[in-house]
């Protein structure tokens, strides 16, 4: 700016680019000070003081940005509130400056003086060491460095200089991020490369089934941008709602009114669920992407569901009203009960038939092996047995290739010969059993008083066993095991002695009997049918799928999801096979399993139409796949399945789980699940061959929902985790992180200190911002780069009153048990009041970038405002040393 010279101007027009209520001047102060003349004549004190102070603007916090994970807020604080002092001191040694003191101090009494007043009596009560305080400064703070920068630009006009623009200042890590995340990540619908599998079978007209799949998936997506103006075709953003029942699925609705208040769910492609995620994922599928529902539901903001007018939808409304969806009256609770007890006895049925088979077996044996007979035979079959040890290792050099088989013959055969040695063992302790008893029958008290001391020693030994139990988590384990070992083994000696007692004839009679009885309902009984897995699918659906005028609708088929209005839905479950003996099942007892629109399957058993599937089962609908992904209590569950739990789970019929026909499973004695399968349960011995597959929930394998996103190499992602995790350790997310690497190398980078528990049990924030590497293929170059928002089910301090007293309350909040599904309207409120809580904190000033209140949010500038707050730059690559 050039020197005004002798040009005399009023305040109004020197002013004028500052003047207005949201500026630095208003009405009031143009006013008053309007008529003065501009005072810019030579070196006056006003240009001298003026460039001192722009000296102090430029130089400190006041004015520079302040990175979001830089710097310290209470510095920040103290370097603005000594701006007071630089100006007392300026003001002191210039007295003639009354232009400069009448703009400097204007500007300080009225913009800083109250944001400085403000955070100094917060900043004594502690309030700062929690993030969403500080991001609450930091976005104030971006308002009153704002006004100091504007100041900086009239003093330059008071000293009529061009001089160095505090706002042109830009950090180089900014530079250095958003070239970064504008990087490309090539999307893959179904983890199929787009360019190399879909194009090329399209271009020779030889489709196989998953580039088919994938085709149609992105055609799907493709269908929901066009309706909605979303125009990017080279990459995808996908939100993912973690499992935790009615907890997580009422958090999630409170993140999710928060992104559809900026307009931004219309612009995620995907909608992941697991578990109780998926109630609430599966309420947006049926109400928007059911055949015919009402043009008046979709994504945007200003229509339903997330519309809001005096308050919230009815539609909302009515998912809140339904929070407690188990609950019944009498009469259906006894029908439950009743079911209940039926499968119990059909159970118990199949476990008496497996045992008394065995006691059977004994009887025979016991027949044979008789005590005169039992030591020659001991004798011969030792002799063979010693034979077959030194043939078996000549037989296994001559049929390596058979060595599987050759190994499973081998232990038959052990196992056959050992029965009269251990047989004449159990009959020598017999003997000196029987020959150490008294020859005189004890009397009555004799015995009344064994049978005392023998309650008593029972007792004394039982208390112990649920003290360990209860308190020694690690023995737990232990004890279940040896008292399910223990069960097994007296009932079927209970039953030995019933049919040894029956004599020969009816022995046989009873044996005969129960093989019939088996028979019967090995041909009769649906498995399906006895589970609870109905009555769970019924009460979810009635609760969670509505029409549009927010009353339960008929569930949809999966084919027949309408995308041009709805998120692409994918529902995951898990595949149950802990008796699989692919090596890469080892120690995971199980696979992800995903249900979608165009497919269902999972890697271990491959992807198939999901028409096939429905047809191949035609009760599966949307319904069924939120039960499944739901099921979270199942005698087989993935990472957590044990033997003995799945003894006692099957035995007691709490079975949620499903056994789903594959489609390619045609066998004509495979119409349905049948005891073969009921057996997989309670021996946990399920696998993924034959003709049907065992599906429970998805947080058997993997809790958080964001596999199937990172297979498709999302570029943005937003995961919601409402799991139980009260002390904050982070399960699902790491998890995650093992699968994904260990499955597609892929690679996630999380900073969780801030969500980790401090001193008074709270965090300091709510979520993260994390890179997601995706490995360069065989075609790239370059390794790609996504992102994740990882949200947690979390507290910091500064919730809102009604929060904060739910807490004190309820100490268990945020982090109720799982197994409480009867939420009151206290504690949904609580919990969608926090979802919605921490949403609004992803989009604070300080940390976006955005004017606080931005209605309409560009998906990928959000991202990039993110990405500028939470990350550091990446490390420049090392040259090679070799040329």
């Amino acid at each position: 700016m050039s020197d005004v010279g002798e040009a005399t101007i009023l305040w109004r027009s020197a002013l004028a680019d500052w003047a207005g209520d949201d500026l630095l001047f208003d009405e009031n102060f143009i006013e008053k000070y309007g008529d003065r003349t501009w005072p810019l004549v030579g070196e006056t004190p006003d240009r001298l003081a003026a460039h001192a102070l722009h000296v102090e603007l430029v130089s400190r916090i006041t004015t520079q940005p302040l990175g979001y994970s830089e710097g310290s807020e209470a510095s920040a604080l103290t370097s603005v509130y000594s701006l007071f002092a630089v100006a007392r001191e300026l003001t002191k040694n210039s007295p003639e400056a009354s232009g400069f003191e009448t703009i400097v101090w204007h500007v300080l009494n009225a913009f800083v003086r109250p944001f400085t007043a403000k955070w100094h009596l917060k900043a004594s009560n502690g309030e700062l060491r929690a993030l969403d305080s500080s991001d609450v400064f930091r976005a104030e703070l971006v308002v009153v460095q704002r006004r100091l920068i504007a100041l900086d630009k009239v003093l330059g006009k008071i000293a009529g200089k061009e001089w160095y623009s505090a706002e042109a200042s830009i950090r180089s890590a900014d530079t250095a991020i958003l070239a970064e995340m504008k990087k490309p990540v090539v999307w893959r619908p179904m983890g199929v490369s787009r360019v190399g599998s879909i194009e090329a079978s399209e271009k020779t007209g030889k489709r196989d089934t998953i580039a088919q799949l994938a085709s149609e998936e992105m055609a799907s997506v493709k269908q929901r941008r066009d309706f909605y103006k979303v125009e990017r075709n080279d990459w995808a953003a996908g939100i993912a709602l973690s499992g935790g029942g009615i907890r997580s699925a009422t958090f999630a609705m409170g993140v999710l009114v928060s992104l559809a208040k900026r307009d931004l769910l219309r612009q995620f492609d995907y909608l992941s669920t697991v578990s109780g995620g998926g109630y609430t994922g599966s309420f947006l599928t049926q109400l928007i992407g059911s055949p015919g529902s009402s043009p008046e539901l979709n994504l945007c903001a200003s229509k339903l569901p997330f519309k809001r007018e005096e308050g919230e939808s009815l539609l909302l409304q009515r998912i809140r009203q339904g929070a407690s969806f188990l609950s019944g009256g009498a009469w259906e609770r006894f029908a439950l009960a009743m079911a209940q007890a039926q499968g119990i006895f059909i159970n118990t049925l199949m476990l008496v038939l497996l045992v008394s088979l065995v006691a059977n077996i004994q009887i025979l044996v016991s027949k044979v092996l008789t005590p005169e007979r039992t030591p020659a035979l001991s004798a011969i079959f030792i002799a063979i047995f010693f034979a077959w040890a030194l043939v078996v290792p000549v037989i296994r050099r001559m049929a390596d290739t058979k060595l599987k088989w050759i190994n499973r013959i081998n232990a038959t055969v052990c196992a056959f010969l050992l029965v009269p040695p251990i047989w004449a063992l159990l009959q020598g302790a017999a003997n000196v059993a029987a020959s150490g008893r008294h020859a005189v029958a004890p009397d009555k008290s004799q015995l009344l008083g064994t049978a005392i001391v023998f309650l008593l020693t029972l007792g004394a030994v039982f208390s112990v066993a649920c003290a360990l139990f209860v308190g020694f988590s690690r023995i737990r384990p232990m004890l279940m095991a040896t008292f399910t070992v223990v069960f097994v083994i007296l009932s079927e000696g209970f039953l030995f002695q019933i049919l040894d007692g029956l004599g020969t004839e009816k022995t046989i009679y009873a044996l005969g009997s129960l093989i019939i009885v088996g028979l019967v309902l090995f041909c009769a009984l649906n498995v399906n049918a006895t589970s609870l897995h109905h009555y769970y699918k019924a009460k979810l659906s009635h609760a969670f799928l509505l029409d549009g005028k927010a009353e339960p609708a008929k569930p949809m088929k999966l084919s027949e999801f309408d995308p041009e209005r709805a998120m692409f839905p994918i529902v995951n479950c898990a595949l149950n096979v802990p008796g699989s003996t692919a090596p890469k099942m080892r120690g995971r007892h199980a696979d992800l399993f995903s249900f979608t629109p165009v497919s269902a399957g999972a890697n271990l058993i491959g992807f198939e139409p999901i028409a096939a599937w429905e047809k191949a089962n035609p009760q599966l609908s949307l319904a069924t796949a939120m039960a499944l992904s739901g099921a979270a209590v199942s005698p087989q569950m993935g990472l957590k399945t044990t033997r003995y739990g799945s003894f006692w789970l099957t035995l007691l019929n709490l079975r949620l789980n499903f056994w789903l026909k594959k489609p390619s499973g045609r066998k004509w004695f495979a119409c349905y699940p049948n005891l073969w399968n009921l057996e997989k349960e309670i021996s946990a011995s399920a696998s993924e061959k034959g003709a049907f597959v065992n599906i429970s929930d998805g947080g058997h394998i993997e809790n958080l929902g964001v596999y199937e996103l990172l297979r498709r190499r999302c570029r943005f992602i937003v995961a919601v985790d409402g799991e139980n995790d009260s002390q904050m350790t982070f399960h699902a997310l790491t998890n995650l992180q093992r699968l994904a690497y260990i499955d597609h190398g892929i690679v996630i980078d999380a900073n969780l200190e801030d969500l980790r528990l401090g001193e008074k049990g709270l965090s300091r924030s709510h979520f993260r911002f994390c890179r997601i590497r995706y490995p360069a293929g065989p075609d790239d170059s370059d390794e790609e780069i996504g992102y994740l928002v990882y949200l947690k089910l979390s507290l910091t301090g500064n919730e809102g009153e009604f929060i904060r007293r739910y807490k004190f309350d309820e100490p268990a909040f945020p982090h109720h048990s799982t197994a409480n599904q009867f939420f009151t309207e206290v504690q949904f409120e609580a919990y969608r009041a926090l979802g919605e809580h921490v949403g609004e904190k992803m989009f604070l000033p300080a940390i976006t970038g955005f004017e606080d209140g931005s209605k309409d949010v560009l998906l990928e500038n959000w991202f990039f405002g993110l990405g500028k707050s939470f990350l550091d730059r990446l490390p420049e690559p090392k040259p090679n040393a070799i040329a």
